[in-house]
């Protein structure tokens, strides 16, 4: 008459472990014959712990056990359980019979428990298609949380931390964003979206210097055919040069802008903050200079996309008489004339070294400027003053190279001309002046290697796509 008891908590244990549809036919078949306890068994193979706690009732009620509740019913019955079986059957266990039952208990619920949670675990590929519905609705949030469960289970699943990175970094989580791009990183070595998007994570951290170097990396190891992540890298690196003091490497990097004529607002605030050689970001420049940024960038932009660079000159002319005194305008000024009037060029470089008498390139015009029209003697003043002015600032060892080299003093001008490589490998311009200085002492080879580095950066430039290093500080 107690055998269902004993058998109840023991095929409960073993239940556990089978597959859905063999636990009921089990117990049934072997341990409860009764209709009535044979429903609520399958309910407990199939739905979990609170169903097995009702099955042990029906077994306690077959008994004769009337409890108050659910709770009471499953404490009073197993409190109730050495009467209930053979004395026979626990005999051996005199003293013992409460911590069985307690051990029985206690290692009986964490199964189901487990099991349960199994049961209700979604698989993989439920959790897939439930991020793919979050993604296509836009409920971010929800995205988020799935794909960050899912690469829980597959630690490897590349496209798992792109889409849980680029979640977060919609949400502007930019910090937990960078770690599931860092994750990323790690996982497809030749891919340089991951070093993009890192990059744009520290941008947004503030992170600066590790922005650039994370975007340089990008593009080192290439994005695919993902042009508008290519053009949004070569857009922040352009703004981070122009925060750095690179103003003329930043200059170079807004080439893929000019073949698309791309005259949108971010593009025109980037050239005015370089054309007024500002070391800000865009998203900080004062309200009272936006006006003056956004007309620069246009005079020295816009129309020489055009083809009208006489509508530049007017342009610059307004600037000029609407802010006279404003810190490099004269410069830019003066960089529009070079080619069309070098003698209006000289005249804007002098104001502005009148306005700011420490401004280092307009100093490198002047000197540029002299050399062309054959005064070097004239020059070389002006360029070791520049030199000392900026020894870190690579065109102002180019100027002072240029100008040795056109008074004989070769020796010297490969000196100078070394060290503006060294701290701007990336000029084209470095390179061809270094392979003219190396000719003019006769050493060939070194004149060869200098020609090759030229050509190779020149085309470079000229492509869409421009690899490049890390620039030297």
């Amino acid at each position: 008459m107690d055998e269902p008891l004993i058998g109840f908590c023991h095929s409960a244990i073993l239940v556990t472990a089978m597959p859905p549809t063999t636990k009921a036919t089990h117990i049934t078949a072997n341990v409860l014959p009764g209709p009535s306890l044979e429903y609520s068994l399958r309910d407990v193979a199939l739905k979990g712990r609170g169903f097995l706690l009702e099955g042990l009732c029906v077994v306690l009620k077959g008994r004769g056990f009337q409890p108050r509740s659910k709770w009471t019913q499953i404490t009073c019955g197993f409190s109730r359980w050495g009467s209930l079986l053979p004395r026979r059957r626990l005999s051996h266990l005199t003293g013992f019979r409460n911590s069985y039952v307690l051990v029985l208990l206690v290692a009986l619920t964490f199964i189901v428990q487990l099991t349960q949670a199994q049961n209700k675990s979604p698989s993989f590929s439920d959790l897939q298609q439930r991020a793919e519905q979050a993604r296509q609705s836009n409920n971010t949030e929800e995205q988020v949380r799935i794909y960050r469960k899912m690469v829980t289970m597959r630690p490897a699943w590349g496209e798992g931390w792109w889409y849980l990175g680029t979640g977060l970094y919609s949400l502007q989580h930019y910090d937990q964003a960078l770690d599931a791009f860092q994750h990323l990183s790690r996982i497809d070595l030749k891919d340089g979206s991951s070093h993009a998007l890192m990059g744009l994570c520290e941008f947004q951290l503030k992170q600066y210097e590790e922005s650039l170097k994370q975007l340089f990396k990008a593009e080192q190891l290439g994005m695919g055919p993902n042009q508008e992540m290519m053009m949004t890298v070569t857009y922040h690196i352009v703004i981070l040069l122009n925060l750095s003091g690179q103003f003329e490497w930043a200059r170079d990097r807004l080439a893929p802008f000019s073949w698309l004529a791309d005259t949108t607002d971010p593009v025109i605030a980037a050239v005015g903050i370089n054309t007024l050689r500002m070391q800000i970001l865009p998203a900080d420049i004062p309200p009272e200079k936006r006006a003056l940024i956004m007309k620069a960038g246009r005079a020295s932009w816009e129309p020489s996309l055009a083809g009208h660079p006489e509508q530049s000159v007017q342009t610059f002319q307004e600037l000029i008489a609407q802010y006279p005194k404003e810190p490099n305008l004269h410069y830019a000024y003066g960089v529009r004339l070079l080619d069309s009037d070098p003698e209006g060029a000289l005249r804007e470089f002098q104001k502005e070294l009148e306005i700011n008498p420490s401004q280092v390139v307009a100093r490198i015009q002047i000197v540029y400027l002299k050399l062309k029209q054959g005064e070097s003697e004239g020059a070389l003043p002006l360029a070791r003053e520049t030199v000392k002015l900026a020894p870190d600032y690579f065109l102002a060892h180019n100027a002072l190279g240029r100008t040795l080299l056109a008074t004989g003093q070769t020796a010297a001008a490969i000196q100078e001309l070394q060290t503006a490589v060294r701290l701007e490998p990336q000029s084209p311009e470095n390179h061809f002046d270094l392979a003219e200085a190396y000719r003019a002492a006769g050493r060939k080879e070194e004149a060869a290697k200098e020609q090759a580095e030229f050509q190779k950066i020149k085309k470079q430039r000229e492509s869409p796509v421009i690899s490049v290093t890390t620039p030297a500080n």
